[in-house]
């Protein structure tokens, strides 16, 4: 199964519990990673973003790896082009660090989503010696980060979009920071940038977020939390 030895994808598969005659929408497809993980346990998967370049490059990976089951769609991802009630699953993948209203994304995909059907959101979560330096880094990373939120902002947010959590687990993830801040389309000036931030921060933020030197390189960790949601 594609993608799912991937310790930032398996813990959504897991916690998805995907069946057969599931429909399933990937939400914020990005470049499809999550859609092509669960294409082969069900139905069929409809992968939206609002980024057209990432969706058409999904595409692409989609149709190299033979994953025939995924139909692509370019859209806001505020106002889906679906009825309400039109998925058994739903995937929502690293996708709410980047969107300003992240309430508005999680009501729209409580509508789209069945009764008894399952959402799964993953993404990485800070804490409160991370929140100020671990945004930072993400912001010089990834142009569209908006916010990694704490455990308990999730669970606010959750609350406020009427849905129900069924199931929990946190990933620690180990990255490579060059590896990390490329992945995130960082250029070289800010990938510069990011290493001189990192090197800058206090003893007890470098600790919390295991930051360590080989070869000349560094590498860091942090917390994802993986969370089945129902209506």
């Amino acid at each position: 199964m594609i993608g799912n030895d991937d310790p930032a994808v398996a813990p959504v598969v897991g916690l998805a519990e995907p069946r057969r005659t599931d429909v399933c929408l990937d939400y914020g497809s990005g470049v499809g990673q999550a859609a092509f993980a669960v294409a082969p346990l069900v139905d069929r998967v409809e992968a939206v973003d609002d980024d057209g370049e990432m969706l058409h490059e999904a595409e692409r990976l989609g149709a190299e790896l033979g994953c025939d089951t995924i139909t692509y769609r370019h859209c806001d991802l505020l106002a889906l082009p679906f009825s309400p009630s039109s998925f058994d699953l739903v995937l929502c993948h690293l996708v709410l660090h980047r969107l300003v209203e992240p309430l508005a994304a999680l009501r729209e995909l409580h509508r789209v989503a069945r009764p008894g059907g399952r959402i799964v959101v993953f993404d990485a979560v800070v804490d409160e010696s991370t929140d100020r330096y671990f945004n930072e880094l993400a912001r010089l990373r990834e142009p569209r980060h908006w916010r990694h939120y704490r455990v308990e902002e999730y669970e606010e947010l959750f609350r406020l979009a009427g849905l129900r959590e069924t199931g929990r687990s946190v990933t620690r993830l180990s990255v490579d920071l060059d590896a990390w801040a490329e992945a995130g389309l960082a250029s070289p000036d800010d990938l510069g940038v990011i290493q001189a931030r990192l090197r800058s921060y206090p003893v007890a933020v470098q600790v919390a977020l295991d930051v360590a030197y080989a070869d000349q390189r560094a590498s860091f960790s942090f917390d994802a939390m993986a969370v089945r949601l129902e209506r």
